[in-house]
């Protein structure tokens, strides 16, 4: 295949997910101006880039070994990932009081396309390596970082209203983006695990976008207080 349409293919399966997020909103009820969603896919390659920064903080480990595996998987990447999506979306958020006057749905929303704009670069910087790559993150690494951005933009939404339930959001998206590494990097495990937590992770953090400001809904057990 000529090399101007590996690279179309590339960027346009790196974009799909946020192709389709974006007119999925356009058709529902959340309502998300053009600006709003180029800045929050802009806030999702930020995050990797402070992601990368903080990463290279951490020193090489020693040796190998069950321990090490875990740190590696929680805390160098998920811990760090998720950690600067938050730092990340928190002033997008605040801009303008905006977060003030919004419902937690918008901020959920925000946080979905941030996750996926975060993945679409790390997909793209995969895929010029090998194509075949991104085409199988569009099944793991998108919907992997569309949740764990879902709870992050509805985390920064509860900070200053319920922060027990704000640490409990940021805290599950590093064990369920934890959980995923792990699946990907562990030989033992079969890798279709990985598939099956992304896309389990999306599917339960999708209603936070129907959550609207004041409620609390239960992301796992779907009640409301």
């Amino acid at each position: 295949m000529n090399g101007i349409w590996i690279l179309l293919l590339l960027i346009l399966s790196a974009l799909l997910p946020l192709i389709i997020v974006f007119f999925r909103f356009k058709a529902g009820k959340i309502q998300i101006t053009l600006p709003w969603f180029l800045a929050a896919i802009v806030a999702g390659i930020v995050s990797l880039l402070a992601a990368a920064l903080i990463q290279s903080l951490f020193p090489h480990p020693a040796k190998d070994g069950l321990g090490q595996l875990l740190f590696g998987v929680f805390i160098r990447i998920a811990m760090a990932e998720e950690a600067s999506r938050l730092l990340i979306l928190f002033p997008l958020l605040r801009a303008g009081n905006r977060l003030k006057n919004s419902e937690m749905a918008f901020c959920a929303a925000i946080g979905l396309v941030a996750g996926l704009g975060f993945a679409a670069a790390e997909n793209a910087s995969y895929g010029m390596a090998d194509i075949n790559i991104t085409l199988l993150r569009l099944f793991t690494a998108a919907p992997l970082h569309g949740a764990c951005g879902l709870r992050a933009g509805a985390a920064v939404f509860l900070a200053g209203r319920n922060l027990s339930r704000s640490v409990f959001l940021f805290g599950s998206s590093v064990i369920i983006h934890g959980a995923y590494n792990l699946m990907i990097l562990s030989p033992a495990l079969p890798s279709l695990l990985s598939v099956a937590i992304a896309l389990i992770a999306l599917i339960i953090s999708l209603p936070l976008l129907n959550a609207a400001a004041g409620e609390n809904t239960d992301i796992l057990s779907g009640s409301a207080q």
